[in-house]
């Protein structure tokens, strides 16, 4: 089967897709056949060996693994901060009422110790993936510029 250079891009960008979304070969060829037309796996690994050798594919699929990364990491910590304010403020509400039900005042405070602890635990993630965020960039500024010396210590 013969496809145009047009297709072929499309092709390319799909299989990048595949790659980013980590899918398994029956996902990715499933992915490709609904938004292009089905491929062999031969042709898919094929597809999929070219783009990954590709020097500009891998800065782009390294800078896109960390943004999506970081991004995903501060979305967990928003979303648990929101839990804990609503839970706060069902503790408060539950105190004041009338008629107490400690039952109930007991579960939101064992929720509100294990998002706590969930926070942070996520704090405290925060320094380290910044500390490689910082070495990565060193490195890839280093790449550019291969006169400049960096030192990484362990």
């Amino acid at each position: 089967m013969k496809i145009t250079q047009t297709e072929s891009k499309l092709l390319n960008e799909l299989v990048k897709d595949c790659i980013t979304y980590r899918l398994e070969e029956k996902e990715a060829l499933k992915y490709i056949e609904i938004r292009f037309k089905k491929i062999s796996l031969s042709s898919y690994k094929h597809r999929k060996a070219n783009v990954l050798s590709d020097d500009s594919t891998q800065i782009w699929l390294n800078n896109f693994t960390r943004v999506g990364f970081v991004s995903n990491h501060k979305k967990q910590i928003e979303y648990i901060e929101k839990i804990q304010d609503d839970s706060l403020r069902q503790l408060f509400i539950e105190e004041n009422r009338p008629n107490r039900n400690e039952r109930i005042i007991l579960r939101i405070k064992q929720d509100i110790r294990e998002n706590t602890q969930l926070l942070s635990e996520l704090n405290a993630g925060t320094p380290i993936i910044s500390a490689l965020k910082a070495r990565l960039e060193s490195i890839r500024d280093t790449n550019a510029n291969p006169t400049k010396t960096i030192q990484i210590s362990k």
